[in-house]
């Protein structure tokens, strides 16, 4: 070659790396993001039973107790996709709703026999117990469970009135 000449360019062994990592960070970027950024909840939680039973009894509401924890993986998947549903917010409007992490609060998730998370407990304004569900539900389940729990007459015995019931010999 003549000084005169160009050179052609040199091509880099590490170029096809490159840009295949780029590649895995852009698409891992976008994963992270996608997993870790949670829209607003749109449910107004009350972290306390004591707090949440008062205000009840002065809004003549029902109470929706909800027994969760940070490392549930279902909690946590309702946490992005039930409680940011407006539809989700609009019908729990109706109720004074308290989230407690068991962790936090043990003795509480204890004196309800919380044994599997998430737990729900639909209770009148005084506390009675009226119905309750155990596991994780999508949107849609959510206000099936609901709908069929508020429209249902006479209350549902739940799984844990029927094991006292059934430990003191007496009936519900």
């Amino acid at each position: 070659m003549t000084e005169s000449q160009p050179k052609p360019p040199q091509s880099s062994a590490f170029r096809p790396l490159i840009v295949i990592f780029l590649l895995f960070a852009g698409v891992a970027g976008v994963t992270a993001f996608s997993r870790w950024h949670v829209a607003p909840e749109l449910v107004d939680w009350s972290d306390s039973f004591s707090v949440a039973r008062e205000r009840a009894r002065t809004e003549h509401k029902p109470i929706l107790l909800y027994f969760t924890a940070s490392w549930c993986g279902p909690c946590q998947e309702m946490r992005r996709s039930v409680w940011t549903d407006q539809r989700i917010a609009d019908a729990l409007s109706a109720y004074v709703t308290v989230r407690i992490d068991i962790d936090k609060q043990g003795d509480l998730a204890r004196q309800y026999h919380t044994e599997s998370i998430p737990q729900f407990f639909l209770m009148d304004e005084d506390g009675n117990i009226q119905r309750s569900e155990t596991g994780a539900m999508d949107a849609d389940q959510f206000l099936a469970w609901l709908a069929k729990a508020t429209a249902s007459s006479p209350p549902l015995h739940s799984e844990i009135e029927l094991a006292r019931s059934a430990a003191t010999g007496s009936s519900t």
